[in-house]
């Protein structure tokens, strides 16, 4: 059985001061953007843009944020990404100064990432400004870029593609196929467990190309967690995931166990929910891909 390492290093972490709460308060999944459904859980930091000057870079990363936030959107402008569920990172180009006016042409491409890096949408911004603005700086540009910047972004994050810019990116390889998932609630997890849990592996699996469907499942992913007595200030964490046929088959289980201190997970889970999640995903992941490839069998 894997030892969750992860959790004893979060909850270490947690120790030394106060802790995000991602899952605080969030709301019942109902789609298949982790975006939309755990809000609270992913918040978006904007980096700077690579490759604009200074001020111009955190200008437009702030306007970015301050127009998400409009939306109803958790965002934050950020140098680095110390905790937020999801990286907003862009990379200004310049292709071309007119000899003219001296207006700079400009290609900025917007990328989201998951909390593992990997790229959710991308969008790119074509531009053409003044030489002078874009060199030296200036907030009512800024907040133009910014407010179309984060309109496009906004459409992402509701699951509509933004407008196609700038030259064609090749497509991304084919992920493998897996099956539709619905994933019941964590039973016996203490805290906020029971849905936080639920939660970070929903985010974990739908970055992966798992598609939810919590209506009529080809596959149900139900978990037991169970907490017993180790030593006088330590509990033994046993995690089990079940993965159960639209007909009632039982396809495998995953399993996690670790050792941990005594009450650490009765409150928020925060980021240890993210790190089980991490623990178990390609597992799961696997689990999933041969359930599709069985199913695909004549």
């Amino acid at each position: 059985m894997r030892k969750l390492c992860a959790i004893a290093v979060v909850l270490l972490l947690a120790a030394c001061g106060a802790v995000p709460q991602p899952f605080r308060d969030g709301p019942k999944v109902t789609t298949d953007n982790p975006l939309l459904d755990v809000p609270t859980a992913v918040g978006i930091a904007v980096l700077p843009v690579r490759g604009a000057p200074q001020p111009l870079d955190t200008q437009i990363s702030t306007a970015v944020a301050q127009r998400l936030q409009s939306f109803e959107i958790p965002a934050e402008a950020v140098p680095s990404n110390l905790g937020l569920g999801f990286t907003l990172d862009s990379e200004a180009r310049e292709t071309g100064v007119s000899d003219l006016d001296r207006d700079v042409s400009v290609v900025i491409t917007w990328t989201l990432r998951s909390r593992r890096g990997a790229a959710v949408r991308t969008y790119r911004q074509v531009i053409s400004v003044p030489a002078s603005q874009w060199q030296g700086g200036d907030m009512m540009l800024a907040g133009r870029l910014g407010n179309e910047a984060a309109l496009a972004i906004g459409d992402m994050v509701n699951g509509i593609a933004p407008p196609a810019q700038g030259p064609v990116l090749p497509p991304e390889p084919a992920r493998p196929k897996f099956p539709t998932v619905s994933i019941l609630p964590v039973e016996g997890a203490p805290g906020d467990g029971r849905e936080s849990l639920r939660l970070a592996v929903l985010q974990a699996l739908s970055t992966n190309g798992v598609t939810r469907d919590d209506a009529n499942p080809e596959v149900k992913l139900m978990c037991d967690f169970k907490i017993t007595t180790f030593e006088s200030n330590l509990q033994k964490v046993e995690i089990v995931w079940r993965a159960v046929a639209r007909d009632g088959k039982e396809l495998g289980t995953v399993r996690l166990d670790n050792t941990i201190p005594v009450g650490a997970l009765d409150g928020a889970w925060g980021p240890t929910a993210f790190a089980i999640a991490d623990a178990a995903l390609n597992d799961l992941l696997t689990l999933l891909a041969s359930q599709a490839a069985a199913a695909a069998k004549p």
